[in-house]
């Protein structure tokens, strides 16, 4: 019975020490791939800076008169459509020609004099966007003001 329990014993420790230095190996081999990641996510970083200078500038329509949302940065509410590229070097046109899209812009964003109460249903308007926006998956899609850079009255 003793030899048999330091059998036990002897081989447990054995599949354990394996197992140990197997994981130590594999940690090294992680550290290596962190190393690659990390240097391939910088690359990344470097071209998606590049995009972020680009700017897109689209004409539209204003489907309803400009509204104040009612969240904490009273934000104003551009619902857009017959939306057209003067500029789309991200070709994001795509995605708000259908079913148009909704800008949310602050009073600063509206070019110079411009305020909400000027801007109705049916006035055509221009805005730009930098780099290539995050939008909701919504139908329209939503555009968050951070990326639009300014909104004018044409």
């Amino acid at each position: 019975m003793k030899k048999l329990a330091i059998t036990l014993v002897t081989i447990f420790a054995a599949i354990s020490l394996a197992a140990c230095s197997g994981n130590k190996k594999t940690g090294e081999s992680g550290s290596e791939d962190t190393t690659m990641s990390s240097q391939k996510n910088q690359s990344t970083n470097t071209s998606s800076n590049v995009k972020e200078d680009q700017e897109s500038i689209f004409t539209a329509v204003l489907v309803e008169d400009a509204v104040q949302n009612e969240t904490v940065d009273q934000s104003i509410r551009l619902f857009l459509n017959d939306v057209k590229a003067v500029e789309d070097p991200e070709e994001i046109i795509g995605t708000m020609k259908n079913d148009g899209v909704i800008l949310n812009v602050t009073k600063e964003q509206l070019a110079d004099g411009l305020t909400e109460d000027q801007l109705k249903a049916g006035d055509s308007v221009k805005f730009t966007l930098s780099g290539l926006p995050v939008m909701t998956m919504s139908i329209p899609p939503q555009i968050a003001g951070n990326a639009v850079v300014k909104v004018e009255k044409i």
